[in-house]
Parts: structure tokens; C-alpha cells; sequence
């Protein structure tokens, strides 16, 4: 059930029928939202750039990556961004994640956001990640329930 609006006044991210089209979403006012001092804004914010970026906005991606690089250690910040990269076709993205596993040292505070990242890393093609995780499964630091889960994205297996 879409939304009703008189004839020509429809804002342009939606359709005739009231339905939302995130690929016409205004991008500015989203990313503002993204960097405000409320959280509740910012995860709302980032939610919709990774409805964007799944709808074709690149821009949207590519700011992703940026706030996550730039995260601090908000776990559940940094879960939200991540979880937004679901999909995020791009090299530069799949660097990015395998670069967080190997910085973020797994512990009880961060197995949800390693979690989330390895998430992400499996919606990508074979061709971006299968590199990466076969590193993993080779590296000794790596821990033997990480390479379970690699383990299980290479077998395409819910490892949950």
C-alpha cells in the first residue's frame, strides 16, 4: 500500500503508486543524516545507503566503505555499516572487509561485527573474495571457528 500524493507533487523517489524508488532518493540529505550526533539517525542512514547501494547507487557504496574506514570502535556502528555492504560488488569493498578480519582481533565484543563482515564477504562474487579466504584458511593467526565459517562460505553452507 504506497502513499497518495496529488497529481504531479509526488517527491521523485517515489512512483505513481506511492512506492519508494531508492535509486532516485536525494543522496545528500541522506549522507548528512549518516554523520549526525544521533544514533538512531545515523544506523536509519545507513540502512537506506545500503538500500541504495543495492538499488545501483555506486556513490552510496563508495560513502559506506568510507565510514567504515573511518569508524570508531562502536561495534554496533561498525555492524550497521557493514551490514549495509551486503552485495557491494567492488573490489575496493572486498579489500576493505578482508582488511578489517585481519585488523579486528576476534573477542566475544567483536564476533557479532566479525560476523557481519564475514556475512557481507559472502554476498560478494567468488572472484573478489575466493583469494581472501583461501589466505585465511592458510593464515596460522587465523582462529580455528573463523575458518570454520570461511570453511562454510566456500561450501556455500549456513554456518550459523
Amino acid at each position: 500500500m504506497g502513499l497518495k500524493f496529488p497529481p504531479g507533487s509526488r517527491p521523485p523517489w517515489m512512483n505513481e503508486r506511492g512506492q519508494f524508488l531508492p535509486e532516485n532518493l536525494p543522496l545528500d540529505s541522506t549522507l548528512a543524516r549518516a554523520l549526525s550526533r544521533d544514533k538512531r539517525e545515523c544506523r536509519e542512514a545507513v540502512r537506506l545507503l545500503g538500500v541504495m547501494q543495492h538499488a545501483g547507487r555506486i556513490e552510496a557504496g563508495i560513502f559506506l566503505m568510507g565510514l567504515l574506514a573511518g569508524a570508531q570502535d562502536d561495534w554496533a556502528w561498525r555492524t550497521a555499516i557493514a551490514e549495509a555492504l551486503h552485495g557491494f560488488d567492488n573490489d575496493g569493498c572486498a579489500r576493505l572487509l578482508f582488511c578489517e578480519l585481519r585488523t579486528v582481533k576476534g573477542s566475544n565484543t567483536t564476533r557479532r561485527y566479525r560476523d557481519a563482515v564475514l556475512e557481507s564477504l559472502a554476498t560478494l562474487p567468488a572472484g573478489l573474495t575466493s583469494a581472501g579466504f583461501e589466505a585465511m584458511l592458510e593464515d596460522p593467526t587465523c582462529s580455528q571457528r573463523t575458518r570454520d565459517k570461511v570453511r562454510c562460505i566456500l561450501d556455500g553452507v549456513d554456518g550459523r
